[in-house]
């Protein structure tokens, strides 16, 4: 199978404005003005009005260059390799896009976990059906069985409950995390849950309960000790 390795730049405006931009920003939020130097002296006058042409011309050529960043982003994403104005790879510019892409997959898998259990918890607590051990949104990667009660440890249940919060977009703390998490784990409500536990696995729940409210308070404890040493 022969490897993608060309990318077609459009040609260059016509008359006196400048050639396509063909890089890339240094991340998906970076932004560059593009400034009309083909008036001497034009480019230093940064505080000066520009006429009404001027600022159609430089919002077109951000769009021109969003759909060329566009453009690159699907041609990496589809196992293409960039070139640069001589037809020579670009190997960092496409390095550069394939750690993004691969970046963003991480954090959308990271929030969609998140997004699964909170929903999960927010229909178990709209139903009244009975539940089995199964049906307990536990917080951890991966679904733990009703014998491995041991799976309910500090690491593995502080690394689900923070892994969103490493997202770019995410504005959660983890104090805010984890004070809502003892308030959906506090045995005064979780005892509701239980109640409607069938009877074969309500040691189990009540068990997996138990550890994960404990290394909730472990950690609350360990936040607010770190709070207090700065």
């Amino acid at each position: 199978m022969s490897t993608k390795g060309y990318f077609a730049f459009p040609p260059p405006i016509s008359g006196t404005s400048r050639p396509y931009p063909t890089s890339i920003p240094q991340s998906p939020n970076t932004k560059e003005a593009f400034v009309d130097q083909s008036t001497p002296g034009k480019g230093d006058e940064t505080h000066s009005e520009k006429p009404p042409h001027d600022e159609e011309r430089i919002n077109r050529l951000h769009k021109e260059r969003e759909l060329i960043e566009l453009s690159e982003i699907e041609w990496v994403r589809g196992g293409g390799v960039l070139r640069d104005a001589q037809g020579r790879r670009d190997k960092s510019r496409t390095e550069r896009i394939r750690a993004e892409l691969k970046l963003q997959e991480e954090e959308k898998t990271k929030m969609d976990r998140w997004k699964d259990y909170d929903e999960r918890w927010k229909a178990l607590v709209a139903s009244d059906k009975a539940l089995s051990f199964a049906d307990i949104p536990w917080p951890l990667r991966t679904a733990p069985s009703p014998r491995d009660t041991g799976a309910f440890t500090l690491p593995a249940i502080s690394g689900f409950l923070f892994e969103s919060l490493s997202v770019r977009s995410n504005a959660v703390t983890k104090r805010s995390r984890i004070r809502g998490s003892i308030l959906r784990w506090h045995p005064d409500k979780s005892s509701l849950v239980v109640g409607r536990v069938v009877a074969e696995d309500v040691d189990a729940v009540r068990e997996g309960i138990h550890a994960v409210f404990h290394c909730l308070k472990r950690l609350q404890d360990d936040e607010r000790d770190n709070n207090n040493t700065v």
